[in-house]
């Protein structure tokens, strides 16, 4: 995925631009100063949805195009309204560290059996170049028995992807089914049977 993202100079407030649809977004980095613009909060909202970690092609007002990655999302705790985006320029010819969410398919077969499915970890660290980085890493579960868990080691290789993640990096896990809750019935003292011709006391 590449999508451009056009930049608009800052005019007025932020409050009043946030009205207007826009959100405030900082650029930096490749040894250049950081530069402060505008951007439509609907195209930027559509990239989070898709794909948060996309390279994207800025048009910056009279400075050309960059290259760039989502740094870092300001959002307001209870609306969720866009506040601010970090854009960190990027070199398309150098690796960077970034992550790659789990995309997990297939019901596992311990599941079904009554299993317990157990997700330890959701994104996985790589190094790798701009145009290697993926929206997800599609990984089969469907092979996972009760007791069975998959680990970072057990993950098939990805061509052009330096894993980061230690491998011993538990994933995933299916569990032995709870314990059933025991019922009233079950809790309840046993009956004492009076043995047939059991002399009583006096």
């Amino acid at each position: 995925m590449n999508t451009t993202v056009r930049l608009t100079e800052r005019s007025g407030s932020t409050s009043s631009q946030r009205r207007k649809g826009f959100v405030p977004v900082v650029v930096y980095g490749a040894g250049s100063d950081s530069q402060s613009f505008t951007a439509d909060a609907k195209t930027i909202s559509g990239i989070l949805a898709s794909n948060p970690r996309a390279v994207l092609t800025l048009e910056l007002p009279d400075s050309g195009k960059k290259n760039v990655v989502i740094q870092e999302i300001q959002r307001q705790p209870i609306s969720k309204q866009l506040l601010h985006i970090d854009f960190q320029q990027i070199d398309m010819k150098a690796k960077l560290d970034t992550k790659v969410a789990f995309h997990f398919t297939g019901e596992p077969v311990g599941v079904k059996s009554g299993g317990v499915q157990q997700i330890e970890l959701h994104e996985l660290d790589i190094r790798t170049l701009p145009d290697k980085i993926a929206a997800s890493f599609e990984v089969d579960i469907s092979g996972l028995d009760i007791g069975d868990q998959l680990l970072v080691s057990d993950l098939p290789k990805h061509e052009g992807w330096e894993v980061l993640t230690p491998e011993d990096t538990l994933i995933v896990r299916i569990s032995p089914p709870a314990a059933q809750e025991p019922t009233e019935e079950d809790t309840a003292e046993p009956a004492v049977a009076e043995t047939a011709g059991e002399d009583k006391a006096e």
